[in-house]
């Protein structure tokens, strides 16, 4: 799963210097199914065809969760008429018990991201929202945060949310917003995603289903997973968040949503796989969340387990890029996951190139996990000695924090631990609060002391970061980058 976010970087490397923006892509989870009774559509003749389109129990469980405050369903790319409308018909509900229930839940077990997605995609409909397996089953596929009986409390005052709020009238209303959305999203499946390379890459799931949900109020994240049901059947979901909205008021998708829609269906495979092999990966996760635990847990990661499913995802959307778009596409896409944190993915892609080659020996992707693992145990050794070798900041001046600063100071210091690599320096920021530079930024001649002249106004906050995710130049000699580090401070009234 991923989210969406915005910078704009004053950037220099190799005497290139660029004012920059740049988009995030977003992530990927859960859910689709029929429109008006939400049962599960018949998808005809086609093993590998994609079932896409608004489902109303995923739209129910954004509404309620929505409305009990949680970020990641009022995100700010969710903005749009739909939300608008939302907003004005189920706005007088903000109190209702199953609204008051799912702050509660996400209080108290972290229900939240996925697990609310989880939950619409293992009701029947939007209307009965009976359990399609009992949620008591072992094992179960619905999301571990849930307890069976909690859901089932959660699902009595839905049932009533439903009722009071005239919910299904809602959706009916919506339809034709509703069958547009589906109709763009299915036009950039049909013409980029090819779902016969999840099973020669992946292992063959027989009878396996595949749905694609645009999700109305996602926004910025995405989602993706498995109901498995007691007769057997696997249905595979993908929920997309639709973060741009044209002037029509209707969601726009295009060919870039396609390595976020790969990325959700993967997980389907990749999760299981790490969860059958925690015991051999665990020592190495363990490590590699230690060193990156900032950056994952700001996306939401927030255990090794997580970033372990994400990297073996992230790797597999860099072949599945390299298969059918090219190399360019996978290099680009290696880019974006270094700027995301995964410096490691590239790497993990190239050794997938083994499994790909060798597949007599390696005939599905869980028979290739000795190789994983020990890459894993590698990387987390990598990681412990780069963070070691890593540059610091060992002073700024104005210092970090500071309330108090002359408005007067005309130059920006920062004292590095070690010499730095004159070739190249990345101050990220933007907006009002991004300090004016007024000059030629410049080393020292041991290259330890960075200057950035500046004019400063009084009673001011400002903040900027010393290199940022996608934007690394500030390094060593040696080529090692500073990790991110962000910086603020306040001027005093003149």
């Amino acid at each position: 799963m991923v989210g969406m976010a915005e910078v704009t970087v004053f950037s220099c490397f190799a005497k290139e210097c660029t004012m920059a923006k740049t988009l995030s892509v977003a992530a990927i989870v859960l859910a689709l199914f029929a429109f008006i009774t939400d049962a599960p559509a018949q998808r005809g003749e086609d093993p590998l065809a994609i079932d896409v389109r608004v489902d109303p129990r995923v739209e129910l469980m954004s509404v309620i969760f929505r409305l009990a405050g949680n970020p990641e369903y009022n995100h700010h790319a969710s903005a749009s008429p739909y939300a608008d409308e939302v907003a004005e018909h189920f706005g007088e509900f903000k109190d209702h018990p199953v609204v008051l229930a799912a702050r509660n839940l996400r209080a108290t077990r972290g229900v939240s991201y996925d697990a609310v997605i989880s939950m619409a995609i293992h009701i029947d409909d939007a209307v009965s929202l009976a359990e399609r397996a009992p949620f008591d089953a072992t094992p179960t596929s619905l999301e571990g945060r849930w307890r069976a009986d909690e859901a089932r409390d959660f699902l009595q005052k839905a049932r009533q949310f439903v009722k009071d709020s005239d919910f299904a009238q809602f959706t009916a209303d919506h339809k034709q917003l509703y069958d547009e959305a589906a109709s763009r999203m299915n036009n950039v499946v049909a013409d980029n995603v090819r779902l016969e390379w999840f099973e020669w890459f992946f292992g063959s799931r027989p009878g396996a289903k595949f749905f694609l949900v645009p999700g109305l109020l996602t926004g910025g994240h995405c989602y993706g997973g498995t109901v498995k049901l007691t007769d057997g059947t696997e249905q595979i979901y993908s929920v997309i968040g639709a973060w741009t909205w044209d002037g029509t008021g209707t969601p726009a998708f295009d060919k870039t949503v396609v390595p976020t829609i790969v990325h959700e269906f993967a997980h389907s495979y990749v999760n299981p796989i790490v969860y059958a092999h925690a015991d051999e990966l665990q020592k190495a996760g363990e490590q590699i969340f230690s060193h990156t635990e900032k950056r994952m847990t700001a996306q939401a990661y927030g255990n090794w387990t997580t970033v372990m499913h994400e990297s073996l995802v992230r790797a597999s959307v860099v072949r599945y890029l390299l298969s059918v778009d090219g190399v360019q596409a996978s290099e680009k896409q290696v880019r974006y996951e270094r700027g995301k944190g995964f410096t490691w993915v590239g790497d993990l892609a190239s050794l997938l190139e083994e499994y790909e080659s060798d597949r007599r020996r390696y005939p599905t992707f869980e028979s290739f996990m000795p190789r994983i693992v020990a890459f894993f145990d590698d990387c987390a050794d990598s990681l412990a000695k780069r963070q070691q070798a890593a540059p610091k900041v060992l002073a700024i001046i104005p210092p970090n924090g500071a309330t108090d600063v002359d408005p007067n100071l005309k130059q920006i210091k920062i004292t590095f631990d070690r010499p730095m690599s004159k070739g190249g320096y990345s101050v990220c920021g933007s907006g009002p609060n991004f300090p004016e530079i007024v000059g030629k930024v410049a080393y020292d001649r041991e290259g330890k002391v960075f200057t950035i002249p500046v004019r400063l106004k009084p009673k001011w906050t400002y903040t900027f970061s010393i290199n940022c995710p996608s934007f690394q130049s500030f390094r060593s000699k040696g080529g090692i980058p500073l990790a991110p580090f962000p910086v603020t401070f306040t001027t005093r009234t003149q």
